[in-house]
Formats: structure tokens, sequence, C-alpha cells
């Protein structure tokens, strides 16, 4: 496998889901072992396990009192492409631009501008069983040469428990929507979040509905944005794993916990 980054400089342009503020970001080509970073504000931040700052609600960096919010979609699609030399540059807002809730925007117009570099990548081979807990969550990490992960979700709704195994299709979780429950929403805007939050750019549902026009986009689509998330998180690591996955019940905290744990145990091949 090759290290990769695109042809040309990119441009997105949104809200912030949690901030409200509307946000600019400038993707940039980069050369060989450069890795993931954002720059803002002349401070440049390495997409890595070290530069989290937290995990409430999203995964958001920061180095030197700047910080850059929301990066798990963007770096899941970065994840899914194999991108591993890339700079974002934050322009306005210090918020990733939400878009609309999932990684199909970034993947879009991203999918087609890859190019194979000369170097070989890193791959991050999980070795040894791994298992992080909170309360009645986990996450399992399994030695496999695969990428694969399954994601079990208990929900107080209509939708009960669900459960999907993402095998390598990006099909099947590049639409799936950031979502948030009906009874969620109070808490949510009292924390000062979800302020750029609406039925264009979240899944919202209610404990018999959907809200969102045109319904769901999968059946199960609440879990497969776990899966994306996931995989967004991983890529912290700095390069690209292989290994299968069980998350019960996960969200961000979990996923940067389990992130620690094989920053320490995962071997690079």
């Amino acid at each position: 496998m090759k290290q990769r980054t695109i042809k040309e400089r990119l441009e997105f342009e949104g809200v912030g889901i949690h901030s409200g503020e509307r946000a600019k970001i400038i993707l940039h080509p980069e050369g060989e072992d450069s890795g993931v970073a954002f720059f803002k504000e002349g401070v440049k931040i390495p997409a890595k396990v070290d530069y989290v700052v937290n995990t409430f609600h999203s995964t958001d960096l920061g180095k030197d009192g700047v910080v850059v919010k929301t990066v798990e979609h963007l770096l899941a699609t970065l994840h899914l492409l194999g991108i591993s030399n890339l700079t974002v540059e934050v322009i306005g807002g210090d918020e990733i631009p939400i878009m609309d809730g999932s990684g199909y925007y970034f993947y879009r117009k991203l999918k087609d501008k890859v190019v194979k570099q000369n170097a070989d990548a890193e791959v991050l081979q999980i070795q040894e069983e791994v298992v992080v807990r909170r309360g009645d969550a986990y996450i399992e990490a399994k030695p496999c040469s695969c990428f694969e992960i399954t994601y079990e979700g208990e929900f107080q709704t209509y939708f009960g428990r669900q459960k999907y195994t993402f095998k390598g299709n990006v099909r099947d979780i590049i639409l799936a929507r950031t979502f948030c429950f009906e009874h969620e929403i109070e808490f949510i805007r009292k924390n000062g979040l979800g302020k750029g939050g609406s039925l264009e750019n979240t899944l919202v549902i209610g404990k018999e509905k959907i809200y969102n026009r045109g319904g769901l986009r999968y059946q199960d689509e609440p879990v497969r944005h776990k899966v994306f998330d996931l995989i967004g998180d991983l890529y912290l690591l700095g390069a690209s794993v292989r290994g299968k996955f069980l998350s019960h019940k996960g969200g961000h905290s979990l996923n940067f916990q389990l992130v620690k744990a094989l920053y320490k145990k995962a071997v690079l091949v």
C-alpha cells in the first residue's frame, strides 16, 4: 500500500454543527511522510491522538490554545480513501463544516482527486486483543489482517437494538448522518452545542418517527454512522488500521480511550 495525497487543493464551506458559525476549509496536497494535519491561525495541529482536547459529542484537536472542532467525519473519509498526506487549512470559525451530517460530500469530491505516491504507507496492525470499557459500554479490538467494525446499539425508541458490521464497502456507510434523539436536544443546547444543527444536517429521531423529510437513508442508519465515527477516530493513530473491532454502545470518548490504548500496543508494518 502506497502513501496518498490529492491532485490539487479542494475547498469545502458550510456551517459548524456545534458552533453554528460558517466555516471554510481548504485541503492542500502534501509530500510523502507529511501526515495529516490541520492548520489554523498559524498553528499546525497534527491529526494524532496526542492533540485531542475534547470528545464530548465531537472529536476536537488543539495546540497552543488553537482548537479545531468536529474533525471525525473528514478524518473518516481520509481513512477510507487512504489519504495519508494532507493539510486542512481552517478559515473562519473553529469547526469543520458538517455538510449534510455524513461523509458523502467530502467523499464525492475527494475520491477522484486521490493520487498515489512512491513511498510505502504505514499500516497499524492490531497484535493482541485490547478492550476498553465505560459503564456498560465497551469496545474490543482483535488481531486480523482485515479492517472490520461491528457496532451494537441500544436505543430508547422504536429502533430498539441495532447491529451492523462494516467490511469495507464505503457505500454502506458514507451516507449515514450524525443523529440525535428528540429527548436529547434540550440537553445538547444547554451545553452550548448543536447551534448549527438542523434537519438539513442531522437525523432527528423521535420515539415513534423520524423528523427528516425522506426518512432514513439506511434502515440502521444510526449504527452505521457510529461505525463511520469510529473509523475517523481510529485515524488519530496516524495510519490506516488493520484489525477487527466490536463497539457496544461506544461513542467518541470511548473511541478515544481505545485509540490511546492501541497507540501503545499496535505495531506499524
